[in-house]
């Protein structure tokens, strides 16, 4: 058995599953949010920033300092541009026999990571754009144990659902114009869209608006629940990338059909014109037709679980960018 210590975001329940996935491969896990989730943190990061920067690093200063003695194995990070160059200096220094991995979740379009890169004896991203240009690992998301279980034969209440975030106005346009044509062509949507409230304040004063426009985060048991009750799914990425997102993992490892925006689909081996269909622009024309399509071809999707994803990250398995 191994030891991991796990620094990173703590993003919806996935640091928990990964934890899982890595315990279930026979590793011993601590971990630590790379950012302070504490009340005084939140409220700090958002009214001011030299205090938040310093309170992150006195943050980094103890979990790095609570490391030493742990005889770590691996040292995992998933995104890493939050801490401060001296500070994995440090970690390092502490941990001189551990293997650094590197896993970045987010497309350099969103965030430059290069300069951190030096820190990592291996890096994988899931977006495979960034990972021929750097020449790291490239390595898709993944879906947890729960969206390969989903319940097959309950009933479908609505033809297309979408949970995501509306970071840019450019979502909310494809989302808007796929919610005209779905009910001018006879289709049901729902849709979870969180939004800021200064996104929301942006789309009031705009007089836009869309069902399901909200302030608060879907569960995973919320999402599974869309996800059963629909036909399919919306595929549109709130940054540009090259990556796929969980959406397009979880739904494909589900059984649903996927209606993306993402052309790299035509070339995978996992492609199924049953099962994927390519927008190009705003033009759903094909979509009532692909959706009362029965999927009739065969996909294994094991690959793609957060197992698989876990031990080929965590031992090396190193996938060669596309």
């Amino acid at each position: 058995m191994s030891r991991i210590l796990f620094i990173g975001i703590d993003y919806f329940a996935y640091a928990k599953e990964i934890c899982s996935a890595l315990e279930r491969l026979g590793h011993e896990v601590d971990f630590h949010p790379i950012e302070d989730a504490s009340f005084a943190s939140k409220t700090a990061k958002k009214l001011a920033g030299g205090a938040y920067a310093k309170r992150l690093a006195a943050y980094h200063d103890a979990l790095i300092e609570g490391s030493a003695g742990k005889g770590y194995d691996t040292v995992l990070f998933i995104q890493c541009h939050h801490m401060q160059h001296s500070a994995l200096e440090r970690l390092r220094t502490l941990h001189p026999d551990a293997r650094f991995v590197l896993y970045n979740w987010d497309s350099l379009t969103t965030h430059d990571y290069r300069p951190w890169l030096k820190h990592f004896d291996h890096a994988a991203t899931f977006d495979p754009t960034d990972a021929k240009e750097l020449g790291i690992g490239y390595l898709p998301l993944f879906a947890i144990p729960r969206f390969f279980g989903i319940d097959h034969d309950r009933p479908k209440a609505q033809d297309l659902y979408f949970v995501g975030a509306i970071g840019t106005m450019h979502r909310f346009e494809a989302l808007a114009r796929l919610h005209a044509f779905c009910e001018a062509n006879g289709l049901s949507t729902r849709f979870h869209l969180k939004c800021s409230p200064v996104v929301q304040m942006k789309l009031l004063k705009a007089r836009k608006s869309l069902p399901g426009v909200t302030g608060k985060s879907l569960s995973f048991d919320g999402i599974v629940d869309m996800l059963e009750a629909s036909r399919g799914t919306f595929d549109f990425a709130n940054h540009k990338q090259s990556g796929y997102t969980m959406r397009l993992i979880e739904n494909m490892c589900a059984g649903r059909k996927i209606v993306t925006e993402n052309k790299r689909i035509l070339d995978e081996p996992f492609y199924r014109d049953d099962r994927f269909l390519l927008v190009d622009g705003y033009d759903f024309s094909a979509v009532p037709e692909f959706l009362a399509r029965p999927i009739t071809s065969d996909l294994d999707v094991e690959a793609f679980g957060i197992d698989s994803w876990a031990r080929q990250l965590v031992e090396q398995e190193r996938v060669a960018a596309a």
